[in-house]
Protein backbone atom coordinates (compact mmCIF):
# COMPACT_ATOMS: atom_id res chain seq x y z
CA UNK A 1 0.00 0.00 0.00
CA UNK A 2 1.97 2.94 -1.32
CA UNK A 3 -0.18 5.34 0.46
CA UNK A 4 -1.30 7.11 4.10
CA UNK A 5 -3.71 4.25 5.51
CA UNK A 6 -5.35 7.45 7.34
CA UNK A 7 -6.04 9.83 4.43
CA UNK A 8 -9.19 11.40 4.23
CA UNK A 9 -9.05 13.10 1.26
CA UNK A 10 -8.19 12.98 -2.28
CA UNK A 11 -6.87 14.78 -4.77
CA UNK A 12 -7.56 15.03 -9.10
CA UNK A 13 -5.89 16.65 -11.35
CA UNK A 14 -7.90 16.73 -15.33
CA UNK A 15 -4.62 16.53 -17.72
CA UNK A 16 -6.78 16.44 -21.07
CA UNK A 17 -10.08 16.48 -21.56
CA UNK A 18 -10.48 12.51 -21.47
CA UNK A 19 -7.75 11.83 -19.06
CA UNK A 20 -7.11 12.65 -15.34
CA UNK A 21 -4.69 11.98 -12.70
CA UNK A 22 -6.13 10.61 -8.95
CA UNK A 23 -3.88 10.73 -5.63
CA UNK A 24 -5.08 10.21 -1.95
CA UNK A 25 -3.48 13.02 0.29
CA UNK A 26 -1.26 12.22 3.36
CA UNK A 27 -2.26 12.67 6.90
CA UNK A 28 1.18 14.38 7.44
CA UNK A 29 1.17 12.72 11.29
CA UNK A 30 4.27 12.17 12.96
CA UNK A 31 2.18 8.79 14.63
CA UNK A 32 1.53 7.49 11.00
CA UNK A 33 4.16 5.01 9.48
CA UNK A 34 3.51 5.61 6.08
CA UNK A 35 3.81 9.77 6.85
CA UNK A 36 6.58 9.92 9.28
CA UNK A 37 9.00 8.42 7.04
CA UNK A 38 7.74 10.79 4.27
CA UNK A 39 8.27 13.88 6.93
CA UNK A 40 11.72 12.88 8.01
CA UNK A 41 12.55 12.33 4.24
CA UNK A 42 11.30 16.65 3.42
CA UNK A 43 13.18 17.39 6.15
CA UNK A 44 16.53 15.84 5.88
CA UNK A 45 16.61 17.22 2.04
CA UNK A 46 15.56 21.16 3.61
CA UNK A 47 17.45 21.04 6.32
CA UNK A 48 20.34 19.13 3.91
CA UNK A 49 20.42 22.53 1.76
CA UNK A 50 19.38 25.06 4.50
CA UNK A 51 21.77 24.10 7.30
CA UNK A 52 25.47 25.21 4.83
CA UNK A 53 23.86 28.38 4.14
CA UNK A 54 23.36 29.23 7.94
CA UNK A 55 26.92 28.63 9.60
CA UNK A 56 29.58 25.66 9.55
CA UNK A 57 29.83 25.34 12.87
CA UNK A 58 27.16 22.94 14.65
CA UNK A 59 26.45 21.54 18.39
CA UNK A 60 24.54 18.75 19.36
CA UNK A 61 22.64 19.54 22.33
CA UNK A 62 20.59 16.86 24.42
CA UNK A 63 18.31 18.80 27.27
CA UNK A 64 15.93 16.31 30.19
CA UNK A 65 13.02 18.32 31.74
CA UNK A 66 13.68 18.41 35.60
CA UNK A 67 13.93 15.30 37.61
CA UNK A 68 10.50 15.78 39.33
CA UNK A 69 8.90 15.22 35.84
CA UNK A 70 8.70 11.59 34.91
CA UNK A 71 5.38 11.61 32.69
CA UNK A 72 5.05 13.21 28.80
CA UNK A 73 3.28 15.97 29.72
CA UNK A 74 5.00 17.02 32.97
CA UNK A 75 8.43 16.65 31.31
CA UNK A 76 7.01 18.67 28.01
CA UNK A 77 5.64 21.32 30.15
CA UNK A 78 8.85 21.44 32.01
CA UNK A 79 11.03 22.02 28.97
CA UNK A 80 8.88 24.32 26.82
CA UNK A 81 8.20 26.31 30.00
CA UNK A 82 12.07 26.87 30.90
CA UNK A 83 14.12 26.49 27.55
CA UNK A 84 13.30 29.88 26.45
CA UNK A 85 14.98 31.17 29.63
CA UNK A 86 18.08 29.10 29.15
CA UNK A 87 18.06 30.30 25.35
CA UNK A 88 18.09 34.33 27.03
CA UNK A 89 20.95 33.45 28.60
CA UNK A 90 23.05 31.65 25.76
CA UNK A 91 22.51 34.85 23.66
CA UNK A 92 23.62 37.36 25.83
CA UNK A 93 26.85 34.88 26.13
CA UNK A 94 27.45 33.54 22.79
CA UNK A 95 25.38 36.28 20.66
CA UNK A 96 23.57 35.34 18.02
CA UNK A 97 22.35 31.58 17.87
CA UNK A 98 20.26 29.39 15.42
CA UNK A 99 18.85 26.07 16.17
CA UNK A 100 16.37 22.96 15.49
CA UNK A 101 15.12 21.08 18.39
CA UNK A 102 12.92 17.90 18.56
CA UNK A 103 11.80 15.81 21.17
CA UNK A 104 12.29 12.00 22.14
CA UNK A 105 11.08 10.15 24.62
CA UNK A 106 13.15 8.19 27.38
CA UNK A 107 13.91 4.74 26.40
CA UNK A 108 13.06 3.51 30.07
CA UNK A 109 10.19 6.10 30.90
CA UNK A 110 7.51 8.30 29.71
CA UNK A 111 9.92 11.40 30.66
CA UNK A 112 10.62 13.77 27.23
CA UNK A 113 13.94 15.16 26.57
CA UNK A 114 14.92 17.44 23.78
CA UNK A 115 17.76 17.13 21.51
CA UNK A 116 18.82 20.17 19.73
CA UNK A 117 21.80 21.55 16.70
CA UNK A 118 22.42 24.67 17.46
CA UNK A 119 25.10 27.51 15.67
CA UNK A 120 26.97 30.37 17.50
CA UNK A 121 28.66 28.24 20.15
CA UNK A 122 31.95 27.97 21.59
CA UNK A 123 34.12 25.54 23.32
CA UNK A 124 35.01 27.57 26.65
CA UNK A 125 32.86 30.36 28.36
CA UNK A 126 34.94 32.98 30.42
CA UNK A 127 33.57 34.98 33.56
CA UNK A 128 34.66 38.05 34.55
CA UNK A 129 33.62 40.84 36.12
CA UNK A 130 32.41 44.31 34.85
CA UNK A 131 32.88 48.00 35.64
CA UNK A 132 29.86 47.61 38.09
CA UNK A 133 31.66 44.50 39.39
CA UNK A 134 29.08 42.20 37.93
CA UNK A 135 29.76 39.11 36.79
CA UNK A 136 29.80 38.77 32.56
CA UNK A 137 30.34 35.47 30.74
CA UNK A 138 31.46 35.60 27.27
CA UNK A 139 32.11 32.97 25.31
CA UNK A 140 35.28 32.07 23.47
CA UNK A 141 37.27 29.65 21.66
CA UNK A 142 40.51 29.62 23.48
CA UNK A 143 41.09 28.63 26.85
CA UNK A 144 43.83 31.04 28.05
CA UNK A 145 43.60 29.58 31.59
CA UNK A 146 41.59 27.16 33.65
CA UNK A 147 40.96 29.94 36.55
CA UNK A 148 37.49 31.39 35.58
CA UNK A 149 37.00 29.77 32.39
CA UNK A 150 34.39 26.60 32.14
CA UNK A 151 33.84 24.02 29.22
CA UNK A 152 30.67 25.05 27.62
CA UNK A 153 29.14 21.71 29.09
CA UNK A 154 29.69 23.10 32.47
CA UNK A 155 28.33 25.74 31.93
CA UNK A 156 25.26 24.94 29.87
CA UNK A 157 24.75 22.07 32.10
CA UNK A 158 24.52 24.70 35.53
CA UNK A 159 22.91 27.55 33.50
CA UNK A 160 20.18 24.47 32.86
CA UNK A 161 19.51 23.41 36.25
CA UNK A 162 19.29 26.95 37.44
CA UNK A 163 16.62 27.28 34.56
CA UNK A 164 14.75 24.57 36.49
CA UNK A 165 15.72 21.87 33.82
CA UNK A 166 18.58 19.90 32.75
CA UNK A 167 19.47 17.19 35.70
CA UNK A 168 21.42 15.94 32.41
CA UNK A 169 23.34 17.67 29.79
CA UNK A 170 25.60 16.83 27.08
CA UNK A 171 27.21 18.83 24.43
CA UNK A 172 29.52 17.47 21.72
CA UNK A 173 31.24 19.53 19.12
CA UNK A 174 29.55 18.69 15.71
CA UNK A 175 33.07 17.83 13.89
CA UNK A 176 32.05 16.69 10.47
CA UNK A 177 29.75 20.35 9.66
CA UNK A 178 25.99 20.76 8.54
CA UNK A 179 25.36 17.24 6.97
CA UNK A 180 26.46 15.36 10.30
CA UNK A 181 24.12 18.30 11.96
CA UNK A 182 21.35 17.26 9.81
CA UNK A 183 22.35 13.55 9.87
CA UNK A 184 21.54 13.65 14.05
CA UNK A 185 18.49 15.98 14.37
CA UNK A 186 16.56 13.84 11.63
CA UNK A 187 17.05 10.56 13.08
CA UNK A 188 15.25 11.25 15.93
CA UNK A 189 11.92 12.30 13.96
CA UNK A 190 11.39 8.42 12.84
CA UNK A 191 8.49 7.04 14.73
CA UNK A 192 10.17 4.13 16.14
CA UNK A 193 12.77 6.78 17.94
CA UNK A 194 9.84 9.05 19.30
CA UNK A 195 6.57 6.99 20.40
CA UNK A 196 5.43 10.60 21.33
CA UNK A 197 1.75 10.22 21.92
CA UNK A 198 0.71 14.12 22.59
CA UNK A 199 -1.76 15.82 20.39
CA UNK A 200 -0.52 18.93 18.04
CA UNK A 201 2.82 18.66 19.20
CA UNK A 202 5.19 20.08 17.04
CA UNK A 203 7.72 17.56 16.87
CA UNK A 204 10.33 20.26 14.60
CA UNK A 205 11.00 23.63 15.82
CA UNK A 206 13.12 25.71 14.61
CA UNK A 207 14.50 29.46 14.78
CA UNK A 208 13.27 31.99 11.94
CA UNK A 209 17.12 31.91 10.61
CA UNK A 210 17.14 28.20 9.36
CA UNK A 211 12.94 27.88 8.38
CA UNK A 212 11.12 24.92 7.44
CA UNK A 213 10.16 23.14 4.28
CA UNK A 214 6.89 24.65 2.34
CA UNK A 215 4.89 22.90 0.02
CA UNK A 216 3.85 24.48 -2.80
CA UNK A 217 -0.21 24.38 -3.59
CA UNK A 218 -0.17 22.67 -6.93
CA UNK A 219 -2.51 24.47 -9.42
CA UNK A 220 -5.60 22.79 -10.73
CA UNK A 221 -6.13 20.20 -8.28
CA UNK A 222 -9.11 19.70 -7.11
CA UNK A 223 -9.58 18.19 -3.71
CA UNK A 224 -12.40 16.20 -1.99
CA UNK A 225 -13.49 13.18 0.03
CA UNK A 226 -13.88 10.88 -3.07
CA UNK A 227 -14.04 11.08 -6.54
CA UNK A 228 -17.55 10.32 -9.18
CA UNK A 229 -18.29 9.90 -12.36
CA UNK A 230 -20.14 13.60 -12.66
CA UNK A 231 -16.13 14.91 -11.78
CA UNK A 232 -15.40 13.96 -15.38
CA UNK A 233 -16.41 14.46 -18.92
CA UNK A 234 -18.23 10.79 -20.41
CA UNK A 235 -15.29 8.32 -21.21
CA UNK A 236 -12.43 10.46 -18.86
CA UNK A 237 -10.30 7.48 -17.59
CA UNK A 238 -8.44 8.44 -14.24
CA UNK A 239 -5.34 6.97 -12.83
CA UNK A 240 -4.51 6.32 -9.64
CA UNK A 241 -1.08 7.80 -8.69
CA UNK A 242 -0.97 5.32 -5.63
CA UNK A 243 -1.93 2.55 -7.10
CA UNK A 244 -1.97 1.84 -10.24
CA UNK A 245 -6.01 1.55 -10.73
CA UNK A 246 -7.36 2.75 -14.09
CA UNK A 247 -11.02 4.24 -13.28
CA UNK A 248 -12.93 4.29 -16.70
CA UNK A 249 -16.33 3.80 -17.52
CA UNK A 250 -16.46 -0.46 -16.63
CA UNK A 251 -15.79 1.14 -13.02
CA UNK A 252 -18.41 3.53 -13.13
CA UNK A 253 -20.55 1.32 -14.25
CA UNK A 254 -20.65 -1.21 -11.30
CA UNK A 255 -19.30 1.86 -8.60
CA UNK A 256 -21.12 5.15 -7.80
CA UNK A 257 -17.48 6.78 -6.29
CA UNK A 258 -13.68 6.11 -6.12
CA UNK A 259 -12.37 4.52 -3.63
CA UNK A 260 -15.13 2.69 -2.72
CA UNK A 261 -13.60 0.75 -0.24
CA UNK A 262 -9.44 1.38 0.59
Amino acid sequence: MDFCPKYSRVAWLITTPKTALFARLRCKQWDCDHCSKKNASIWRAYLTKQLPIVSDNWWLVTLTASSLTRSQLESLANIRDNLEKLFKRMKRVFGHIEYVRVYERHPTSEALHVHMILSGLTPFVVHTLSKRLKRVSTGVLVRKGRKGTWTVRTWLKKVAQECKMGYICDVQHIEDGPLQAMFYITKYLMKALQDIKIAYLRHVQTTKGIGSPTQEKQEGWNVGHYITARDFLPGTVVTDMNTGTIVDNNYWEVYSLYPWND
